[in-house]
């Protein structure tokens, strides 16, 4: 059976409005549809529970017996076919986290470098995709910083563009 319904993303990250802005990225600029978790347990339980999910993009640390490096390792022993990426500002992946064919996304990011991994592992690009080393993506210039605080040079009102709270900040220009 065909559908002509967007690809399924699972975004499991603890912190509301990282979560929310992630989201915002892959339904807006993406295309994608987002379903949300708070924990690796709450992510596990969806899982069970659906089918449909293509991609599973989780943080690190979050509270509960699992990290976001134990998810993953679940997901690709439990969830044949299924992607995962693994995203973390404070963790950098070592020998024992999950095996190398599981990508690793450094935060800070730019919403283009994360459509463009997500991209990438879901087949959807046949470009190769550079991604950035934990070094040198804070110090970048122009990065558009998740989930570090953003700098806002304008008077903010709170509202973004489509009048919620948490939106992705333009690209930068160049």
């Amino acid at each position: 059976m065909t559908t002509d319904r967007p690809t399924l993303i699972l975004v499991v990250e603890d912190e509301a409005l990282v979560r929310m802005l992630v989201s915002d990225i892959l339904t807006e600029e993406g295309g994608y549809r987002v379903i949300e978790a708070v924990n690796a347990e709450e992510a596990l339980t969806l899982l069970e529970a659906r089918d449909d999910v293509r991609l599973v993009f989780t943080d690190v640390d979050m509270p509960g017996p699992l990290n976001g490096f134990a998810l993953a390792r679940i997901v690709a022993e439990q969830f044949a076919g299924l992607k995962v990426i693994v995203t973390s500002g404070r963790t950098t992946p070592d020998m024992e986290d999950p095996p190398a064919a599981i990508p690793f996304l450094p935060k800070p990011y730019a919403p283009s470098v994360l459509i463009r991994l997500v991209r990438d592992a879901l087949g959807e690009t046949a470009e190769p995709i550079v991604r950035p080393r934990p070094d040198q993506a804070a110090a970048a210039p122009g990065f558009s910083v998740l989930p570090t605080a953003i700098k806002i040079d304008q008077l903010h009102t709170g509202l973004g563009v489509a009048g919620g709270l948490a939106q992705p900040l333009p690209e930068p220009e160049g």
